[in-house]
């Protein structure tokens, strides 16, 4: 039976955030090569092959005979985690289930979505917004009509003076 998570070290920062050493790597990890040809190259993670521990990254590829581009794919002990994608529901719960294990805090972890307010928090704000847009709104009408009376008025008094200046020219 062939086993189905591949556990990659995390880099030190991920260590003393989440208390985890390692951890099973996932599509949409972002990992960073630590040895071999392909040393510090990294990028997310497109393709995990179990059989063989061998982990296919985004923009790591290598040319065959023919030119054409393939991926390439890197032996798990030569990877190390730099982010891990918690957006799957069952990898936040199981980082908390290891640390339980070790005794340690629970992990800390950040979500990149923005905190859900409740409708009438929402509702407040775009209420807000929409005042504050309307008075702005008023204010460069008001700029403008202000304008369109002071060039009227300019070129009127404009006027006047050509006509007062055409007669004494005569």
């Amino acid at each position: 039976m062939i086993n189905n998570k591949i556990n990659i070290s995390l880099n030190k920062e991920l260590r003393k955030k989440y208390g985890v050493r390692n951890f099973p790597v996932v599509k949409g990890d972002i990992v960073t090569i630590k040895s071999g040809s392909r040393k510090g190259e990294g990028g997310k993670v497109i393709g995990v092959n179990h059989k063989n521990k061998k982990i296919s990254i985004e923009g790591i590829t290598i040319a065959k005979a023919d030119g054409k581009q393939v991926e390439f794919y890197v032996d798990h002990s030569n990877i190390v985690i730099t982010k891990l994608d918690l957006s799957r529901p069952g990898r936040e719960n199981k980082l908390r289930e290891i640390t339980a294990r070790k005794n340690l805090p629970p992990p800390v972890v950040e979500t990149e979505e923005e905190p859900k307010s409740s409708v009438g928090e929402y509702i407040e704000e775009s209420v807000e917004n929409q005042d504050e847009s309307e008075k702005n709104l008023d204010e460069s009408e008001d700029i403008k009509e202000n304008s369109d009376e002071e060039e009227i008025e300019n070129s009127s008094e404009n006027e006047s003076k050509d006509e007062k200046g055409d007669d004494s020219e005569d």
